[in-house]
């Protein structure tokens, strides 16, 4: 799992006292045995998200449902909004705490209006999915495991418009770069990748 230079403010109660490590079901107390559970728990959590039918509807709540599903196992705080105030993940700063549930219904009745993408040629799906992955991200709800939510979430949404959403090929470090410039306005990295990890269902 990829390592952060994380700045988080107000909410201190995530973490055992006297550490940066999060508290968990598990009673993990080592950074590096949490970090290979959760990767190990999550993936089969994963795996079966993928076995499974895709969501009818793609609003917040699905978005919180499925980052349950994925770490319900690990965080008593598994689909819950994050608490505190600033959220920072190396040079980029996310929505403060008090403005994400805001700021989400903003963006999930735009991508409503749109239909949930459903419908549009490729290139035009691209394009749209690309600037609300970055909206999403900028958007950052949860206190771990973002990511991997928004990636399922867009694979579900994908399967949804008919399309198939692979990231299996794509290098991590190349898709997270174009995530953090997606993030800062620019999306012609990630339609990039879009455009391999895309086709037609």
């Amino acid at each position: 799992m990829q390592k952060y230079d994380y700045s988080y403010e107000g909410s201190e109660g995530y973490y055992y006292p006297g550490t940066t490590i999060l508290k968990n079901k598990l009673g993990i107390k080592n950074e590096d045995a949490l970090t290979i559970a959760e990767k190990e728990i999550t993936s089969i959590k994963l795996l079966m998200l993928y076995n499974m039918p895709a969501m009818e509807q793609f609003n917040f709540d699905s978005l919180c449902k499925i980052h349950r599903e994925i770490f319900s196992d690990i965080y008593e705080w598994a689909g819950n909004i994050r608490t505190g105030d600033f959220f920072s993940k190396g040079s980029s700063i996310f929505c403060r705490g008090q403005y994400i549930l805001d700021s989400s219904k903003k963006i999930f009745s735009n991508l409503i209006k749109e239909n949930y993408l459903v419908g549009l040629e490729k290139q035009i799906f691209i394009e749209r999915m690309a600037y609300y992955m970055g909206e999403i991200n900028a958007l950052h709800p949860f206190r771990e495991g973002n990511g991997r939510t928004l990636r399922e979430y867009f694979r579900q949404l994908s399967i949804n418009a008919n399309y198939i959403l692979d990231f299996s090929e794509i290098d991590s470090k190349e898709l997270l770069q174009a995530d953090i410039e997606a993030f800062n306005g620019n999306y012609s990295g990630l339609i990039k990748i879009l455009d391999k990890a895309i086709t037609y269902k």
